[in-house]
């Protein structure tokens, strides 16, 4: 049973964070206002601003600015993916807290799919259908997921895939810690700690049109790595 009373459609926070995306934060924001106006009683979008170098900031202070459903949190420092997830879930008020990336890797039209979904479900986790834009990529998901597939499983088709709906009653039940990409991971990690199913929802992926991912990047794998071994020991020493 999930907080959102299940006679009516419930209402939703939609986090967005984004770093240095002019090209994609108004496209992405401008869609979700319109998917989430016709399905929810209420709601709210939330974009997470972590320090921009390009005009984001800007951009997201006059989406602000132009319709009061709309929030900008600035991070003074860029901090990392996790930290703006939770600066977003908890700054959250609505019965739900969609989490989704700026830069549009699916349809943004196609949240119109969980709505139904929700009166049933804690959690709604997406997965990507179709192909990465380069073989790097590809190969970096397959090993990741692998990894963390081995280290917690999880039984999740794509743990990485930045769509994820989690009730809020919920979210203030987890220990989220990561500041970085291993976020994602974690979030799940502690999903399952409670006990709670998901329902996964497959996405078509859309490979990014402006702006460069830095997921492959050394730097961002080596935090990755240290933040998952830090989570791990974190849970022997607790006995979970």
């Amino acid at each position: 049973m999930t907080t959102a009373d299940r006679t009516s459609t419930p209402t939703i926070s939609a986090v967005v964070p984004v770093y240095n995306e002019e090209n994609n934060v108004e496209s992405a924001v401008t869609t979700l206002m319109g998917v989430l106006s016709k399905g929810f009683n209420d709601y709210e979008i939330l974009i997470i601003e972590s320090g921009s170098t390009d005009l984001t900031a800007e951009i997201a202070d006059k989406l602000a600015s132009s319709d009061p459903h709309i929030r900008v949190i600035h991070q003074i420092n860029r901090e990392g993916l996790g930290s703006a997830i939770r600066l977003g879930f908890a700054n959250s008020t609505m019965d739900y807290v969609l989490y989704m990336d700026g830069d549009e890797p699916f349809d943004v039209a196609e949240i119109s799919k969980i709505i139904p979904l929700l009166g049933e479900n804690d959690v709604i986790i997406g997965y990507r259908i179709g192909e990465r834009e380069s073989f790097k990529r590809k190969l970096f998901s397959e090993v990741y997921n692998g990894l963390i597939q081995f280290f917690f499983r999880l039984n999740v088709k794509d743990v990485n895939f930045s769509m994820k709906v989690v009730s809020r009653s919920l979210i203030k039940k987890l220990k989220l810690r990561a500041n970085g990409c291993f976020y994602d991971a974690e979030l799940v990690a502690e999903i399952r700690r409670t006990g709670v199913d998901i329902h996964e929802l497959g996405f078509i992926y859309t490979p990014r049109v402006h702006g460069e991912s830095s997921l492959d990047k050394p730097s961002v794998i080596i935090n990755i790595l240290i933040e998952m071994f830090e989570y791990l020991l974190k849970r022997k020493i607790l006995g979970r």
